[in-house]
């Protein structure tokens, strides 16, 4: 924000913009180019930072990585399907968030031959 101030003052002197009073217009336009640089700067920083990891679906989502079926982690969303719930996953289930039949094999056959999933249904 300073060499932004610096910038707009400079600015100021140097385009003869400002009449009689240049140095009164140099500060007003050195704080008019700080404020911009800032706002400009605040506004980068929300939007660039990486969205928070959803902890209610970090298995689900690695599952569905390993399977290359990626595509289908907003249905497990859009259902509330969250990592608790895979041990208890069936055909109807997946097939209400509007999975499609071969996806909905692969993924209960992952269900059904991973061991910690499994021994999770049981109990």
């Amino acid at each position: 924000m300073v060499a932004a101030f610096g910038s707009g003052a400079m600015f100021s002197l140097v385009s003869g913009m400002g009449g009689p009073n240049q140095a009164v217009n140099a500060v007003s336009s050195g704080l008019f180019f700080a404020l911009v640089q800032g706002g400009l700067f605040k506004f980068g920083e929300k939007f660039s930072q990486p969205p928070e990891e959803d902890v209610h679906y970090v298995r689900t989502r690695n599952m569905l990585t390993r399977l290359g079926l990626q595509t289908y982690e907003k249905n497990f969303k859009k259902g509330l399907l969250t990592d608790n719930i895979l041990p208890l996953l069936n055909d109807s289930a997946l097939r209400d968030v509007k999975i499609p039949p071969g996806p909905r094999l692969l993924i209960l056959d992952h269900i059904q031959r991973d061991p910690e999933l499994k021994g999770r249904r049981k109990r």
